[in-house]
């Protein structure tokens, strides 16, 4: 199972009822200007205009207790720059969107289940997408 650790959050623990990322989509877009070359032919020319472009990251995320709920809200309603480790790397990077998606399939608060250590959680089923941006500052 990948581990994705954003601020110190680590996500995807193989002993955590929460599962890990579903699905991670990387993107680093270098800009580039296109000028047409006038006269006979008229050719074209690309040309990067920048040395460092900025990485990208969409998350999306499965709550499934109401702890791990509010640990996410917190770190999206704070947005960084948090401390990213995954398999793609180590960066810096805030929060930059994100939004919460409660389905009809969804559980709603205050149900609960309980473990097998006897422990009583609460649910706070939620499907999260979360934008990613590399700081650079």
């Amino acid at each position: 199972m990948t581990v994705f650790i954003i601020g110190g959050l680590e996500l995807g623990k193989d002993d955590d009822i929460n599962p890990g990322p579903k699905h991670a989509e990387w993107r680093k877009t270098n800009v580039v200007n296109v000028k047409e070359i006038t006269g006979k032919g008229k050719k074209t020319v690309t040309v990067r205009t920048s040395d460092q472009t900025l990485e990208e990251c969409t998350l999306t995320i499965r709550s499934i207790t109401n702890e791990r709920y509010r640990q996410l809200l917190n770190l999206c309603d704070h947005g960084g720059p948090y401390e990213v480790l995954s398999n793609h790397g180590a960066m810096w990077m805030y929060i930059i969107d994100r939004s919460i998606n409660h389905s009809d399939q969804d559980k709603e608060p205050p149900l609960t289940e309980i473990l097998e250590s006897g422990e009583e959680v609460e649910l706070n089923v939620a499907t999260w997408t979360i934008q990613l941006l590399e700081a650079h500052n």
